[in-house]
Protein backbone atom coordinates (compact mmCIF):
# COMPACT_ATOMS: atom_id res chain seq x y z
CA UNK A 1 0.00 0.00 0.00
CA UNK A 2 2.93 2.60 0.88
CA UNK A 3 4.37 2.11 -2.51
CA UNK A 4 1.25 2.55 -4.70
CA UNK A 5 0.92 5.73 -2.74
CA UNK A 6 3.98 7.15 -4.18
CA UNK A 7 2.73 7.69 -7.63
CA UNK A 8 -0.31 9.09 -5.88
CA UNK A 9 1.57 11.40 -3.96
CA UNK A 10 3.94 12.77 -6.92
CA UNK A 11 0.68 13.38 -8.83
CA UNK A 12 -1.32 15.54 -6.15
CA UNK A 13 2.30 17.05 -5.42
CA UNK A 14 2.99 18.10 -9.01
CA UNK A 15 -0.66 19.49 -9.36
CA UNK A 16 0.32 21.66 -6.15
CA UNK A 17 3.69 22.57 -7.72
CA UNK A 18 1.80 23.42 -11.15
CA UNK A 19 -0.82 25.84 -9.06
CA UNK A 20 1.85 27.91 -7.39
CA UNK A 21 4.06 28.03 -11.13
CA UNK A 22 0.37 29.75 -12.47
CA UNK A 23 0.44 31.71 -9.93
CA UNK A 24 3.55 32.78 -9.73
CA UNK A 25 3.61 33.15 -13.41
CA UNK A 26 0.46 35.43 -13.25
CA UNK A 27 2.22 37.63 -10.41
CA UNK A 28 5.25 38.24 -12.72
CA UNK A 29 3.26 39.31 -15.81
CA UNK A 30 1.45 41.72 -13.98
CA UNK A 31 5.08 43.03 -12.54
CA UNK A 32 6.54 43.25 -15.65
CA UNK A 33 3.27 45.00 -17.15
CA UNK A 34 3.44 47.36 -14.88
CA UNK A 35 7.47 47.90 -14.98
CA UNK A 36 7.01 49.03 -18.79
CA UNK A 37 3.43 51.03 -18.65
CA UNK A 38 5.97 53.09 -15.53
CA UNK A 39 8.20 53.66 -17.50
CA UNK A 40 7.08 54.34 -20.74
CA UNK A 41 4.59 56.72 -19.60
CA UNK A 42 6.56 59.84 -18.57
CA UNK A 43 7.52 62.27 -20.52
CA UNK A 44 11.15 64.07 -20.51
CA UNK A 45 13.12 60.85 -18.65
CA UNK A 46 16.19 60.09 -20.22
CA UNK A 47 16.82 56.34 -21.11
CA UNK A 48 18.71 55.14 -17.59
CA UNK A 49 16.04 56.88 -15.76
CA UNK A 50 13.40 54.89 -17.65
CA UNK A 51 15.43 52.09 -16.65
CA UNK A 52 15.38 52.92 -13.08
CA UNK A 53 11.88 53.08 -13.06
CA UNK A 54 11.32 50.09 -14.43
CA UNK A 55 13.80 47.92 -12.15
CA UNK A 56 12.61 49.55 -8.91
CA UNK A 57 8.78 48.95 -9.81
CA UNK A 58 9.39 45.38 -10.72
CA UNK A 59 11.34 44.60 -6.98
CA UNK A 60 8.62 46.67 -5.38
CA UNK A 61 6.08 44.17 -6.87
CA UNK A 62 7.35 40.92 -7.74
CA UNK A 63 8.09 39.23 -4.33
CA UNK A 64 8.31 35.41 -4.14
CA UNK A 65 9.56 34.18 -1.00
CA UNK A 66 9.99 30.64 -2.34
CA UNK A 67 12.12 31.75 -5.23
CA UNK A 68 15.05 33.79 -5.74
CA UNK A 69 13.40 36.83 -7.39
CA UNK A 70 15.38 37.65 -11.33
CA UNK A 71 16.58 41.01 -11.93
CA UNK A 72 14.72 42.23 -15.07
CA UNK A 73 16.42 42.99 -18.34
CA UNK A 74 15.26 46.95 -19.42
CA UNK A 75 15.63 47.89 -23.04
CA UNK A 76 14.35 51.37 -23.44
CA UNK A 77 14.07 52.63 -28.04
CA UNK A 78 12.52 55.91 -29.05
CA UNK A 79 9.73 53.74 -29.75
CA UNK A 80 8.94 51.72 -26.46
CA UNK A 81 10.19 50.26 -23.47
CA UNK A 82 10.28 46.60 -23.08
CA UNK A 83 10.99 44.59 -19.69
CA UNK A 84 11.61 40.87 -19.34
CA UNK A 85 12.40 38.43 -16.59
CA UNK A 86 14.19 34.94 -16.69
CA UNK A 87 12.02 33.59 -13.50
CA UNK A 88 13.00 29.97 -11.80
CA UNK A 89 10.23 28.37 -9.20
CA UNK A 90 12.07 25.21 -7.44
CA UNK A 91 9.45 22.51 -7.02
CA UNK A 92 8.52 20.57 -4.06
CA UNK A 93 7.31 16.93 -4.65
CA UNK A 94 8.37 17.29 -8.58
CA UNK A 95 11.60 17.39 -6.58
CA UNK A 96 11.63 13.76 -6.24
CA UNK A 97 10.79 12.77 -9.87
CA UNK A 98 14.28 14.68 -11.17
CA UNK A 99 12.64 18.20 -11.64
CA UNK A 100 14.17 21.03 -9.89
CA UNK A 101 12.53 24.41 -11.07
CA UNK A 102 9.86 25.24 -13.65
CA UNK A 103 11.07 28.15 -15.62
CA UNK A 104 9.29 30.83 -17.33
CA UNK A 105 10.47 33.53 -19.32
CA UNK A 106 8.58 36.86 -19.42
CA UNK A 107 8.17 39.93 -21.51
CA UNK A 108 6.04 42.97 -21.42
CA UNK A 109 6.61 46.04 -24.24
CA UNK A 110 4.85 49.54 -24.11
CA UNK A 111 5.21 51.88 -26.79
CA UNK A 112 6.41 55.22 -25.53
CA UNK A 113 3.49 58.16 -25.37
CA UNK A 114 3.95 59.92 -29.21
CA UNK A 115 3.84 63.84 -28.78
CA UNK A 116 5.26 64.36 -32.10
CA UNK A 117 4.25 64.05 -35.49
CA UNK A 118 3.74 61.38 -38.22
CA UNK A 119 5.05 61.62 -41.74
CA UNK A 120 3.32 59.46 -44.50
CA UNK A 121 4.20 58.79 -47.39
CA UNK A 122 1.82 56.93 -50.00
CA UNK A 123 4.09 55.58 -52.77
CA UNK A 124 0.93 54.00 -55.58
CA UNK A 125 1.00 52.17 -58.36
CA UNK A 126 -0.49 54.12 -61.54
CA UNK A 127 0.49 52.03 -64.37
CA UNK A 128 -1.93 50.78 -66.98
CA UNK A 129 -2.82 47.63 -65.25
CA UNK A 130 -4.05 49.26 -62.10
CA UNK A 131 -7.55 49.59 -64.83
CA UNK A 132 -7.83 45.74 -64.60
CA UNK A 133 -10.71 45.02 -62.00
CA UNK A 134 -11.18 47.92 -60.67
CA UNK A 135 -8.01 48.11 -58.61
CA UNK A 136 -6.91 51.87 -58.65
CA UNK A 137 -10.67 53.07 -57.73
CA UNK A 138 -10.21 50.43 -54.65
CA UNK A 139 -6.81 51.39 -54.06
CA UNK A 140 -7.85 55.00 -53.96
CA UNK A 141 -10.96 54.38 -51.74
CA UNK A 142 -8.56 52.32 -49.45
CA UNK A 143 -6.00 54.92 -49.29
CA UNK A 144 -8.61 57.30 -48.41
CA UNK A 145 -9.29 55.31 -45.49
CA UNK A 146 -5.92 55.31 -44.14
CA UNK A 147 -5.95 59.18 -44.69
CA UNK A 148 -9.29 59.59 -43.21
CA UNK A 149 -8.26 57.94 -40.08
CA UNK A 150 -4.66 59.25 -39.53
CA UNK A 151 -6.54 62.45 -39.55
CA UNK A 152 -9.20 62.16 -37.55
CA UNK A 153 -6.66 60.10 -34.45
CA UNK A 154 -3.91 62.83 -34.92
CA UNK A 155 -4.53 66.79 -34.54
CA UNK A 156 -3.46 68.85 -37.66
CA UNK A 157 -0.55 69.99 -36.70
CA UNK A 158 0.67 66.47 -35.58
CA UNK A 159 -0.02 64.67 -39.05
CA UNK A 160 2.06 65.39 -42.73
CA UNK A 161 0.56 62.98 -45.86
CA UNK A 162 2.10 62.94 -49.28
CA UNK A 163 1.50 61.37 -52.36
CA UNK A 164 3.45 59.58 -55.29
CA UNK A 165 1.89 57.95 -58.07
CA UNK A 166 4.07 56.29 -59.97
CA UNK A 167 4.51 54.51 -63.47
CA UNK A 168 7.34 54.77 -65.92
CA UNK A 169 8.12 57.82 -64.93
CA UNK A 170 6.74 60.52 -61.70
CA UNK A 171 5.47 64.28 -62.38
CA UNK A 172 6.67 66.81 -60.10
CA UNK A 173 7.48 70.18 -59.78
CA UNK A 174 10.99 70.80 -58.30
CA UNK A 175 13.37 73.73 -58.42
CA UNK A 176 15.03 73.90 -61.71
CA UNK A 177 18.56 73.30 -60.63
CA UNK A 178 17.97 70.21 -59.79
CA UNK A 179 16.94 68.85 -63.66
CA UNK A 180 18.99 68.26 -66.87
CA UNK A 181 15.73 69.44 -68.30
CA UNK A 182 16.26 73.15 -67.52
CA UNK A 183 18.42 75.95 -66.56
CA UNK A 184 17.89 78.86 -63.16
CA UNK A 185 16.35 78.77 -60.09
CA UNK A 186 12.97 78.38 -60.85
CA UNK A 187 10.14 75.81 -59.91
CA UNK A 188 10.42 73.31 -62.95
CA UNK A 189 7.02 70.71 -63.58
CA UNK A 190 7.58 67.92 -65.72
CA UNK A 191 8.96 64.37 -65.99
CA UNK A 192 11.76 62.45 -64.99
CA UNK A 193 12.97 58.88 -64.80
CA UNK A 194 15.75 57.98 -62.09
CA UNK A 195 19.46 59.64 -61.67
CA UNK A 196 22.98 58.42 -62.08
CA UNK A 197 23.71 55.30 -60.18
CA UNK A 198 24.31 55.21 -57.04
CA UNK A 199 22.37 58.25 -56.30
CA UNK A 200 18.75 56.43 -57.35
CA UNK A 201 19.56 54.28 -54.36
CA UNK A 202 19.78 57.20 -52.39
CA UNK A 203 18.44 61.17 -51.62
CA UNK A 204 21.34 63.03 -52.03
CA UNK A 205 20.61 66.82 -53.09
CA UNK A 206 21.92 67.12 -56.57
CA UNK A 207 24.88 69.33 -57.57
CA UNK A 208 23.96 72.25 -59.12
CA UNK A 209 27.57 71.94 -60.85
CA UNK A 210 26.69 68.69 -62.21
CA UNK A 211 24.17 67.30 -64.54
CA UNK A 212 25.70 63.50 -63.50
CA UNK A 213 23.83 64.24 -60.44
CA UNK A 214 20.67 65.76 -61.38
CA UNK A 215 16.57 64.37 -62.51
CA UNK A 216 15.43 64.76 -65.94
CA UNK A 217 16.49 61.56 -67.38
CA UNK A 218 13.75 59.78 -69.79
CA UNK A 219 15.02 56.66 -71.31
CA UNK A 220 14.17 56.67 -75.36
CA UNK A 221 11.45 54.29 -75.59
CA UNK A 222 7.87 53.50 -76.50
CA UNK A 223 7.03 53.22 -72.66
CA UNK A 224 7.95 56.72 -72.18
CA UNK A 225 6.67 58.63 -75.32
CA UNK A 226 3.36 58.74 -77.62
CA UNK A 227 0.29 58.05 -75.64
CA UNK A 228 2.98 57.69 -72.51
CA UNK A 229 4.43 60.90 -72.77
CA UNK A 230 4.91 63.17 -70.27
CA UNK A 231 1.60 65.62 -71.34
CA UNK A 232 -0.31 62.65 -70.52
CA UNK A 233 0.95 62.05 -67.03
CA UNK A 234 -0.26 65.68 -66.39
CA UNK A 235 -3.76 64.86 -68.12
CA UNK A 236 -4.28 61.55 -65.89
CA UNK A 237 -3.33 64.10 -62.67
CA UNK A 238 0.00 61.98 -62.18
CA UNK A 239 1.33 64.50 -60.17
CA UNK A 240 3.66 64.14 -56.71
CA UNK A 241 2.18 65.73 -53.68
CA UNK A 242 4.55 66.90 -50.95
CA UNK A 243 3.70 66.35 -47.66
CA UNK A 244 1.27 68.24 -46.48
CA UNK A 245 -1.62 68.72 -43.21
CA UNK A 246 -4.20 69.79 -46.05
CA UNK A 247 -5.69 66.31 -46.08
CA UNK A 248 -9.22 67.30 -47.63
CA UNK A 249 -6.64 68.91 -50.71
CA UNK A 250 -4.81 65.40 -51.08
CA UNK A 251 -7.99 63.01 -51.09
CA UNK A 252 -8.97 65.26 -53.89
CA UNK A 253 -5.99 65.43 -55.61
CA UNK A 254 -5.50 61.37 -55.24
CA UNK A 255 -9.60 61.08 -56.37
CA UNK A 256 -8.37 62.75 -59.99
CA UNK A 257 -5.49 60.50 -60.65
CA UNK A 258 -5.75 57.61 -63.23
CA UNK A 259 -3.52 55.22 -64.61
CA UNK A 260 -1.16 54.97 -67.53
CA UNK A 261 2.06 53.01 -68.75
CA UNK A 262 4.46 51.05 -67.67
CA UNK A 263 5.64 49.97 -63.58
CA UNK A 264 8.88 51.63 -61.98
CA UNK A 265 8.86 50.56 -58.59
CA UNK A 266 12.21 51.89 -57.23
CA UNK A 267 11.57 55.41 -58.70
CA UNK A 268 8.32 55.72 -56.74
CA UNK A 269 10.09 54.40 -53.69
CA UNK A 270 13.03 56.81 -54.22
CA UNK A 271 10.55 59.68 -54.69
CA UNK A 272 8.51 58.64 -51.36
CA UNK A 273 11.77 58.78 -49.40
CA UNK A 274 12.65 61.79 -50.86
CA UNK A 275 9.40 63.30 -49.64
CA UNK A 276 9.89 62.48 -45.94
CA UNK A 277 13.53 63.21 -46.28
CA UNK A 278 14.63 67.09 -45.40
CA UNK A 279 16.46 67.94 -47.88
CA UNK A 280 15.89 69.38 -51.14
CA UNK A 281 14.21 69.02 -53.45
CA UNK A 282 11.58 68.55 -50.65
CA UNK A 283 12.22 69.94 -47.58
CA UNK A 284 8.70 69.36 -45.89
CA UNK A 285 10.24 66.72 -44.17
CA UNK A 286 11.51 66.51 -40.31
CA UNK A 287 15.19 65.95 -39.67
CA UNK A 288 15.95 62.85 -38.71
CA UNK A 289 17.18 63.90 -35.58
CA UNK A 290 13.81 65.02 -34.40
CA UNK A 291 12.85 62.02 -32.49
CA UNK A 292 9.59 63.47 -31.78
CA UNK A 293 8.91 62.79 -35.82
CA UNK A 294 8.07 59.32 -37.24
CA UNK A 295 8.35 58.98 -40.85
CA UNK A 296 6.55 55.83 -42.54
CA UNK A 297 6.29 54.68 -46.40
CA UNK A 298 3.27 52.12 -47.83
CA UNK A 299 4.28 51.37 -51.40
CA UNK A 300 2.32 49.60 -53.51
CA UNK A 301 2.63 47.72 -56.74
CA UNK A 302 0.42 45.18 -58.96
CA UNK A 303 2.83 43.66 -61.05
CA UNK A 304 6.26 43.22 -62.46
CA UNK A 305 9.19 46.37 -62.73
CA UNK A 306 8.89 46.85 -66.82
CA UNK A 307 11.34 49.82 -66.91
CA UNK A 308 14.95 50.03 -66.66
CA UNK A 309 17.04 51.70 -64.30
CA UNK A 310 20.64 52.78 -64.08
CA UNK A 311 22.90 50.26 -62.16
CA UNK A 312 26.88 49.60 -62.14
CA UNK A 313 28.95 49.71 -65.27
CA UNK A 314 26.69 52.93 -66.50
CA UNK A 315 24.11 50.19 -67.75
CA UNK A 316 20.59 50.26 -68.07
CA UNK A 317 17.81 47.24 -67.22
CA UNK A 318 15.12 45.67 -65.05
CA UNK A 319 17.55 43.66 -63.14
CA UNK A 320 19.22 46.69 -62.20
CA UNK A 321 15.51 48.48 -60.67
CA UNK A 322 15.13 45.43 -59.30
CA UNK A 323 18.78 45.72 -56.97
CA UNK A 324 18.14 49.07 -56.54
CA UNK A 325 14.50 48.73 -54.50
CA UNK A 326 15.66 46.87 -52.63
CA UNK A 327 19.17 49.15 -51.91
CA UNK A 328 16.65 52.17 -51.69
CA UNK A 329 14.30 50.24 -48.73
CA UNK A 330 17.38 48.97 -46.87
CA UNK A 331 18.64 52.48 -47.05
CA UNK A 332 15.24 53.97 -45.84
CA UNK A 333 14.85 51.42 -42.95
CA UNK A 334 18.42 52.33 -41.56
CA UNK A 335 17.26 55.76 -41.12
CA UNK A 336 14.33 54.74 -39.29
CA UNK A 337 11.62 54.85 -41.67
CA UNK A 338 9.22 52.16 -41.48
CA UNK A 339 8.61 50.77 -45.05
CA UNK A 340 5.18 48.95 -45.31
CA UNK A 341 4.78 46.67 -48.73
CA UNK A 342 1.55 45.67 -50.78
CA UNK A 343 1.84 43.09 -53.51
CA UNK A 344 -1.70 44.20 -55.09
CA UNK A 345 -3.28 41.07 -56.74
CA UNK A 346 -0.01 39.77 -57.81
CA UNK A 347 1.22 36.01 -57.64
CA UNK A 348 4.57 36.10 -59.30
CA UNK A 349 7.18 35.04 -56.67
CA UNK A 350 10.11 37.63 -58.21
CA UNK A 351 7.41 40.37 -57.20
CA UNK A 352 6.21 38.90 -54.08
CA UNK A 353 9.75 38.03 -52.75
CA UNK A 354 10.95 41.57 -53.94
CA UNK A 355 8.74 43.15 -51.97
CA UNK A 356 9.12 41.32 -48.83
CA UNK A 357 12.71 41.75 -48.45
CA UNK A 358 11.96 45.16 -48.80
CA UNK A 359 9.34 45.60 -45.67
CA UNK A 360 10.65 41.94 -43.58
CA UNK A 361 7.55 41.88 -41.30
CA UNK A 362 5.48 44.75 -42.80
CA UNK A 363 4.49 42.86 -46.23
CA UNK A 364 0.96 42.26 -47.13
CA UNK A 365 -0.39 40.21 -50.25
CA UNK A 366 -4.26 41.12 -51.07
CA UNK A 367 -6.45 40.14 -53.88
CA UNK A 368 -8.69 42.14 -55.89
CA UNK A 369 -11.89 42.49 -55.04
CA UNK A 370 -13.70 42.39 -52.08
CA UNK A 371 -12.30 43.92 -48.83
CA UNK A 372 -8.72 42.89 -48.47
CA UNK A 373 -7.20 45.72 -49.79
CA UNK A 374 -9.60 47.73 -47.04
CA UNK A 375 -8.64 45.71 -44.88
CA UNK A 376 -4.55 45.77 -45.40
CA UNK A 377 -4.73 49.76 -45.36
CA UNK A 378 -6.30 49.56 -41.77
CA UNK A 379 -4.07 47.24 -41.06
CA UNK A 380 -1.41 49.39 -41.74
CA UNK A 381 -3.59 52.69 -40.67
CA UNK A 382 -3.65 50.74 -36.61
CA UNK A 383 0.16 50.26 -37.13
CA UNK A 384 0.82 53.96 -37.35
CA UNK A 385 -1.74 54.93 -35.00
CA UNK A 386 0.05 52.86 -32.72
CA UNK A 387 1.60 55.60 -31.14
CA UNK A 388 0.13 55.82 -27.67
CA UNK A 389 0.74 53.79 -24.14
CA UNK A 390 -0.27 50.25 -24.48
CA UNK A 391 0.72 46.73 -23.54
CA UNK A 392 2.20 44.95 -26.75
CA UNK A 393 3.13 41.31 -25.17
Amino acid sequence: MAIAAVPLMLAVGSAVDYMRFVDAKADLQAALDGAAVSAALPNGLSDSQREKIAKDYFVANFAYPQAEVPVPDVAVSAASVKVSADFRLPTGLMYLAGIKTMEYVGEAEVMRPFAGTAEVALVLDFSGSMNDKNKYRDMQTAAKGMINALDASLPDDKLKMGLVPFSAMVYASINKSYVTQASGTATWTGCTQDRRFPLNTNVNTPNIADNTTKWGYIESSSQNSGSYSCANYASKSLKIVPLTNNMSGLKTKLDAMRPLGYTNIPLGAEFGWNLLDPQEPFSEGAPYSDKLTRKFLVLLTDGLQTTNQWGPGNSRSTSHAEQNLVTLCSNMRAKDITVFTIAYDVTDSKVTTLLSDCAPGRYFEPDAGGTEINQVFQTITSQIKNQTARIMK
